[in-house]
């Protein structure tokens, strides 16, 4: 089964302005809701997930997110591990920490990145977006 790792921006689109995605990351979810492929989300995006909706920079807060998630099988939230802390120390040109946390998700589970952050290529991961 292909796996991948959501970022926030890609996650928070698919649920509520799902035109902003890439035709690739479109797909992707598409076949994650479909449950044919595993879509990770990293815990850490589901704590940006509310801190951006404290700040009032998106509608849908962390318990939306995870109700949605329980409706599909194709969805889990992937706790920060050992593995994920080791890629996180590797990953020193990533200024961001939660971008950095995320693509060490990424690399930790071997899976695909949807997200539109093109910064994010050349650490070691296939990034579907287009």
């Amino acid at each position: 089964m292909v796996q991948l790792v959501a970022d926030t921006h890609a996650l928070v689109w698919h649920l509520t302005a799902p035109h902003k995605l890439g035709r690739g990351a479109r797909r992707a979810f598409e076949a994650a809701d479909a449950g044919r492929w595993l879509c990770c989300v990293p815990a850490i995006v589901l704590v940006e997930v509310a801190l951006l909706r404290e700040r009032g920079r998106i509608t849908v807060g962390a318990e939306q997110v995870l109700q949605v998630m329980s409706g599909h099988a194709g969805y889990a939230v992937l706790a920060l591990d050992a593995p994920q802390a080791i890629e996180f120390s590797a990953l020193v040109g990533v200024k961001d920490p939660i971008d950095r946390l995320v693509l060490a998700a990424a690399r930790a589970s071997g899976a695909r990145l949807i997200s539109t952050d093109a910064a994010l290529e050349g650490f070691g991961v296939e990034r579907v977006w287009d």
